[in-house]
C-alpha cells in the first residue's frame, strides 16, 4: 500500500513536470526569458572598449 502510494506521487510529480516542460515549449518561454537577458545585458556590452585590431 505505501509503495503503490510513494509510485504515484512520482508518478504525478512527473506527470507534472512534463506538462510544465509543454508550456514552455508552446509559448517558447526560454527564447522569451532569452530575449529579456539579452536586453538587459546590451548596454553593458555596448559600453565596454573594443579592440580594434583584427
Amino acid at each position: 500500500m505505501l509503495f503503490l502510494k510513494i509510485l504515484l506521487i512520482i508518478l504525478a510529480v512527473l506527470a507534472g513536470l512534463f506538462i510544465l516542460t509543454f508550456v514552455i515549449y508552446w509559448f517558447n518561454a526560454d527564447m522569451k526569458l532569452v530575449r529579456v537577458i539579452y536586453d538587459k545585458l546590451q548596454p553593458h556590452y555596448d559600453n565596454l572598449e573594443k579592440d580594434k585590431k583584427l
